[in-house]
């Protein structure tokens, strides 16, 4: 064999049963479509031996026929209709039992594809944040959606390539030992009449298509805002919701599959009805050929035999089969980076015998606090900080210094890599994740609303809430005034990312939704930096009512909106270089008064321009 010459390695095909072991725990709700596939495949061979029995008979007939007679004829075509009854028999089984396989075959590769993308859901919505900035957005869509598709070409190759061909090619071979290949090319003859059915459903077929491609759009858009949106969800604990929106999203597009496979099942139903009634219909003729003198000079029942043998059995499965070993190995790769995505385990889990986070605390404690998200280059270096229960404490610094990795690790989106935060005394790491982040609501720069409804993206912050607490949280957040002029009100559709909002407005559905949740932790990551005079008024409004009563932790571009900060943080090249309140720091005169008293001089000038 050359060098570099591709070669059969048995090891794929071991492979691709490994896969398919794999893979049976989401086969396994299907045994009763699976069932009726085999049968469907049953059937079809079924049928294919009930035809391949008529050859002899008429062979044997056309021996016979030595001397033609009126009485020879009549008896000869008695004989004739029933093989020919035998045919459409066998005809009608091959039809039945490709339909069940199309369908059923279609019905389990959809199943098969969607609960693979459940679990792959399921566990990315379990990562920690660091998973989300480790892997690219892309990568993680690309392996939920066209590498879980490979699920559904291995199951289709081990059923109808691995069992289903083989059988049909190995009968034909053995049938066409006894002919001409040149008689094959009579296989043409019925190609045009053959194709007649799938005209007929082709219209059906692209348009179903097209909606489930929309359908399946749907469910992509699902997996990019699902992953966009992460930080809302981990904050808000609405993993239980978005698994619920994509098993919705993903029956429709399971809907889709069976109306496409039904098409397609019932277009092959008529390809074989059709062909193989041509296949009766010239069994009758040739069955009176073999009544007249022309039929020896024609080439007697051997044109007969190809003819029919080559166009129902060789084809189709020799072209198939020829393509399985490389559908195998495309399958099996492709299948391969998508288990390492199910395989994956969290990061961050509670800790054997975690505790309940208290509702109350009297203090949270950052002690010799260290952070790198990569070895050997820390973000945050000796980090110490003691906050009362409801104090609010800023941290200012340049981008870059380690701000919000710091308003990261206090909700536990990252354990630190030395140090603790401690709530009265219990570390983090000992307390349960979920009821941690019960008691934090996050209003940041970046604000992420759902492409669904104002009172949706309210709700995410009590998904219980009654109508008055929705609407007492927008009062609270300063924008059920702009609701109320909305045509739909809280119904209101958003489109992506809320891009039917203004910026404030988007900022303040946000701030409603940290209200509705009430909890006693608030984080605010420069949460008016981006917005216009007017607009940053509205909801510096709003985040003065949120503020009351919790302790807040808040990071903040404008140094003027922190003023009443009861501690300021001054953060350089991830350290503590200067702590106190807005006026300890002016007298000090360091990096925090310089900044302030530049922004104080660039905003009388904007003010004055």
């Amino acid at each position: 064999m050359a060098k570099g010459e591709k070669k059969l390695d048995w090891l794929n095909v071991r492979k691709a049963l490994g896969y398919l072991g794999r893979l049976w725990p989401y086969l396994k709700p299907q045994k009763l479509q699976m069932l009726l596939v085999l049968a469907g495949v049953g059937m079809y061979a079924g049928g294919s031996a009930i035809r391949l029995l008529v050859i002899r008979p008429f062979m044997e007939l056309a021996q016979d026929l030595e001397n033609v007679t009126d009485q020879r004829i009549s008896e000869t075509l008695e004989k004739v209709a029933p093989l020919s009854g035998v045919l459409l028999l066998g005809a009608i089984l091959m039809a039945v039992g490709t339909y069940l396989r199309q369908y059923f075959m279609g019905y389990m590769r959809a199943y098969t594809v969607i609960a693979l993308q459940r679990a792959m859901v399921d566990k990315v919505l379990r990562q920690p944040m660091a998973f989300f900035n480790s892997e690219r957005k892309g990568a993680l869509m690309s392996r939920m959606t066209a590498n879980t598709s490979a699920a559904s070409t291995l199951v289709r190759i081990m059923i109808e390539s691995i069992i289903s061909h083989p059988v049909t090619i190995v009968s034909v071979m053995a049938v066409l030992l006894y002919t001409s290949p040149i008689m094959s090319l009579a296989t043409f003859v019925v190609f045009p009449v053959v194709l007649v059915p799938v005209m007929l459903f082709a219209g059906k077929i692209r348009k179903a298509t097209k909606k489930r491609y929309k359908k399946v759009e749907v469910t992509g858009n699902f997996f990019h805002q699902m992953l966009d949106g992460i930080r809302v969800v981990k904050s808000y604990r609405l993993e239980p919701a978005q698994r619920e929106e994509f098993e919705r999203a993903s029956e429709d597009v399971f809907r889709r599959e069976r109306k496409v496979a039904r098409y397609k099942g019932t277009a092959r139903f008529g390809v074989e009805i059709t062909y193989n009634t041509i296949m009766a219909a010239a069994l009758l003729l040739v069955g009176y050929i073999m009544t007249t003198a022309w039929f020896v000079e024609a080439g007697g029942l051997g044109m007969f035999v190809q003819f029919f043998a080559g166009l129902m059995f060789l084809y189709d499965p020799a072209r198939k089969l020829g393509h399985a070993v490389n559908d195998v190995q495309e399958s099996t790769a492709a299948l391969e980076r998508a288990f390492e995505l199910i395989d994956r385990e969290p990061e961050l889990i509670d800790s054997a015998g975690a505790k309940e986070a208290p509702r109350e605390f009297q203090r949270l404690e950052i002690q010799n606090l260290e952070f790198h998200y990569v070895e050997g280059r820390p973000v945050l270096r000796d980090i110490n900080l003691e906050v009362k229960a409801g104090m609010m404490v800023a941290f200012v610094g340049q981008s870059g210094m380690g701000k919000s990795t710091l308003m990261d690790l206090i909700p536990r989106f990252y354990d630190p890599t030395g140090g603790a935060i401690r709530v009265d005394g219990i570390d983090l790491r000992e307390l349960k994740m979920e009821s941690w982040l019960r008691n934090i609501a996050i209003v940041s720069q970046d604000t992420f609303l759902f492409n669904t409804t104002i009172r949706q993206n309210i709700l995410c912050g009590k998904p219980d809430a009654t109508e008055e607490e929705v609407i007492e949280a927008a009062r609270a957040a300063h924008i059920w005034h702009d609701i109320e002029k909305m045509p739909a009100g809280l119904d209101t559709p958003l489109g992506d990312r809320g891009v039917s909002l203004s910026g404030g407005q988007r900022q303040r559905v946000a701030i409603a939704r940290a209200f509705l949740r009430k909890a006693p932790i608030l984080l605010l990551d420069e949460a008016t930096s981006s917005l216009d005079t007017g607009s940053e008024r509205e909801v510096q409004k709003a985040l003065d009512d949120l503020i009351e009563g919790c302790t807040v932790f808040a990071v903040a571009h404008r140094l003027s909106t922190i003023r009443r900060a009861d501690l300021i943080l001054v953060l350089n090249e991830g350290r503590i270089i200067e702590r106190g309140r807005h006026e300890d720091l002016m007298k000090l005169g360091g990096a925090y008064a310089n900044a302030y008293r530049l922004q104080q001089g660039e905003e009388l000038e904007q003010e004055a321009a």
